[in-house]
């Protein structure tokens, strides 16, 4: 396994990683509607774009990839919240379904813990979806508490819940 910083060329393969992980791992835990307007044009168009713009100051994308193929992906940032107060945030982190269980997202999620300390940062955020405990337990196993801050976050009109989880950079 190869964790690398993602090129323009990934988009496709990101967008598929990332439509199954949803597909899969929300089926049940995310309106049908939602999941269903999620097309792979979609992500598609949607990763061109995010791979071809600029980034943010202390933004990285990282790519996991096996034999290489990517097969996962982790997002981080600076902090988006109002109360963010210089924190990083961890803004996405998906694992192809095939690859759950591997270890590739325990590697990948302790390499984006090195990117956002490198980055400067201290203590990082994320947003997890709140019904869903597979992420909340490997989350929770790398470190990551929730504090006790929840959201409804809409997404193309459909509502979401989430639970923020905080993680102290200096303790990982």
């Amino acid at each position: 396994m190869l964790i690398r910083d993602a090129v323009v060329g990934d988009g496709p393969a990101l967008a598929r990683v990332h439509f199954d992980a949803w597909h899969v791992g929300y089926a049940g835990l995310m309106p049908q509607g939602l999941l269903d307007a999620t097309t792979m044009e979609r992500r598609t168009v949607s990763w061109q774009l995010t791979l071809s713009g600029e980034r943010t100051l202390r933004e990285n994308i990282l790519v996991a990839e096996v034999n290489g193929t990517p097969l996962g992906f982790a997002h981080t940032g600076p902090g988006r919240d109002a109360d963010a107060d210089g924190a990083g945030e961890l803004w996405a982190l998906n694992v192809a379904p095939s690859q759950w269980g591997s270890g590739l997202a325990s590697t990948l999620v302790r390499t984006a813990h090195d990117v956002l300390r490198r980055g400067g940062f201290d203590r990082a955020t994320l947003w997890v979806l709140t019904g869903n405990a597979r992420a909340r337990r490997f989350y929770e196993r790398h470190g990551w508490s929730p504090d006790g801050v929840a959201r409804e976050e809409t997404i193309r009109g459909f509502t979401i819940p989430e639970l923020r989880y905080t993680l102290d950079l200096r303790l990982t």
